[in-house]
């Protein structure tokens, strides 16, 4: 068996199959031309076709250095091609990179080195480039474009964790950037070009200042490096490669200028400060066009613990981050007149319902949603937030239909799980979805999908631990205390709160579990699950007066409660012996038994 050490690129379509349904023919003709138009750059490059099947192909290059420039070339060709769709109708090729032993066969090559090419061109977003770390090896100083660490990354039917580096094609390293050093000091980008994220807000993490002495820089440059990778992993919004933001390092920088010298909606800044044996760092995130500060942190620590801290401040950092971007887009979409909403505005407008928890808030986030998919039906993250939306109905007891409204989020689910592999926000809909409709096992699936992403979703972290809970699994209340550390000013913190005090009930500690309930109810009366678990557990804990107190405030709010209602939710299956638990503790608080 002959074998050889090759660069393989590997390339499909985004979305061929919703192409090709909407214009069967146009599509196979574009395809047809880019095919034709890829051969010649290929060909160009000394690389070889050796596999195609259907939108997508596989070709060999002797080089790393060749089968990556052969990869930017390509994008930044088709992004011209005539022949090309206009719009919604594009194609946009996914290529993944690797350098890697190959096995040959005749004229066909396989094993390993091919099919980790394969995984990268699935991570990729449209348009986009990902690249092996073998491949990264080879590339410095070789090639005039940035390429940005998505860090290390699980793959199917690969045993060992492979490095990610994305190639950030539309804009060339500036100087100290890792593909060698560009003439100038300072960034002269030229005017921004449209990024992989078009439809994304978008993010730079800028030099931090340091506020003791040199001995500090290193320290101050690490969590710079750290928080860039950090966000790299949230696929909610584009981040700035770390070699352009440093080149604005030891000067002073007017965030409203990077508007428009980086494209960036965001700007992430700091300082460092040391005194004695402390360290003290504070972390600001500011709106470019505005100047707004929208969030700010400050963090303090043992200074010899500073790799811990670079690393918690990371996690910190962007879990804090990404609900704060969050936020700002919503308000945007706001702002934005009825005629000017696409479906990412539609989506972001349905934000703040998604989080309600109530009924009302739920079902003005439906239609939002609904309008999403009908601009765009391949939509995947307006389908799982639709899951997600029918899911509550069933898990909170909002439906006098919960069949239809289980069948209504099983569609949803279906309809957005071919779309939604390289979204962390859509996995963890997803997942909570199929959770509140009884599937624990699928919903961590989807869960842990999530969280190889982005570890720093402070939601999927939540779901996660609702997930162990249902199934009556232990490390529930560990998954809660992440989220809540990720994200304390979150607008779910309270549904945390309320999974931890679960996990304390399930586990026996049922005076916790009600003192943390009554602290979340004080805060948020209207939330009305609380108060079932409330009564259910002070009445286990013997605590009838709490027990009564909590039934009553339910009663008040959800006159038709009745424990045959609530004990059919699809959550209990996992944990029938709880469910028993639960439904006499009810009874004996008081609550109707039908």
């Amino acid at each position: 068996m002959d074998r050889k050490l090759a660069a393989i690129l590997s390339a499909d379509v985004a979305g061929f199959s919703r192409l090709a349904a909407l214009d069967e023919e146009g599509t196979i003709h574009a395809l047809n031309a880019s095919l034709d138009l890829i051969g010649e750059i290929v060909r160009a490059h000394d690389g070889r076709i050796f596999g195609t099947a259907g939108d997508g192909f596989v070709a060999e290059f002797a080089s790393a250095v060749q089968a990556t420039r052969c990869s930017v070339e390509i994008q930044r060709r088709l992004a011209g091609n005539p022949e090309d769709m206009p719009g919604d109708r594009r194609l946009e090729f996914r290529i993944g990179v690797n350098l890697g032993d190959v096995i040959v066969s005749g004229d066909d090559l396989l094993g390993d080195g091919v099919n980790i090419a394969a995984r990268l061109q699935e991570m990729a977003p449209p348009s986009g480039i990902c690249i092996s770390g073998s491949v990264r090896e080879h590339l410095y100083g070789k090639v005039p474009f940035a390429l940005t660490s998505l860090g290390e990354r699980a793959m199917k039917n690969i045993p060992r964790r492979i490095s990610v580096f994305r190639v950030d094609w539309l804009q060339e390293a500036l100087e100290g950037g890792d593909a060698g050093p560009a003439q100038g000091t300072g960034p002269a980008m030229p005017s921004p070009a449209p990024r992989f994220g078009r439809d994304q807000p978008s993010i730079v993490v800028m030099p931090f200042d340091n506020l003791s002495g040199q001995g500090d820089e290193y320290f101050v440059d690490g969590v710079v490096e750290e928080i860039t990778a950090a966000l790299s992993c949230v696929r909610e919004f584009f981040v700035i490669a770390r070699q352009s933001a440093f080149t604005y390092k030891g000067r002073f920088v007017d965030v409203h200028d990077l508007e428009s010298e980086l494209g960036v909606n965001y700007v992430v800044q700091g300082t460092v400060r040391r005194g004695g044996d402390r360290l003290r760092i504070s972390v600001q995130l500011v709106d470019t066009e505005t100047r707004t500060q929208f969030w700010s942190e400050r963090y303090e620590g043992a200074a010899e613990d500073i790799f811990e801290l670079q690393d918690r401040i990371a996690a910190q950092v962007a879990g804090a981050i990404h609900p704060a971007i969050r936020s700002a887009e919503t308000e945007l979409s706001k702002r934005k007149p009825p005629n000017s909403l696409r479906a990412y505005d539609l989506v972001m407008r349905a934000y703040p319902y998604l989080w309600g928890q109530s009924k009302a808030t739920n079902e003005r986030a439906i239609p939002l949603l609904q309008d999403a998919i009908a601009i765009d039906p391949a939509y995947g993250r307006a389908h799982a937030f639709l899951a997600w939306c029918y899911a509550q109905h069933l898990g909170y007891i909002w439906t006098e239909e919960p069949e239809r409204d289980l069948e209504r989020s099983l569609r949803a689910v279906e309809a957005a799980v071919g779309s939604i592999d390289d979204d962390p926000t859509a996995l963890t809909a997803v997942g909570g979805a199929l959770s509140h409709c009884g599937d624990q096992e699928r919903a961590a699936a989807y869960l842990e999908r999530a969280l190889a992403l982005d570890p720093n979703n402070a939601w999927a972290w939540a779901r996660y631990g609702w997930v162990a809970s249902y199934k009556g699994e232990p490390g529930a209340a560990e998954r809660f205390e992440r989220a809540l550390t990720l994200s304390p000013a979150d607008p779910l913190t309270f549904n945390m709160r309320m999974g931890m005090a679960f996990s304390l009930a399930m586990a026996g500690s049922l005076s916790e579990a009600v003192a943390i309930a009554r602290e979340v109810v004080n805060k948020h009366p209207d939330v009305t699950w609380c108060y079932r678990m409330m009564a259910a557990w002070a009445a286990m804990s013997g605590d009838l007066k709490t027990a009564r107190w909590a039934a009553g405030k339910l009663l008040e709010i959800e006159p038709h409660f009745t424990i045959e209602r609530y004990l059919s939710r699809p959550v209990f299956r996992g944990v029938p012996q709880w469910a028993a638990q639960t439904a006499e503790g009810l009874r004996q608080a008081g609550l109707p038994e039908r």
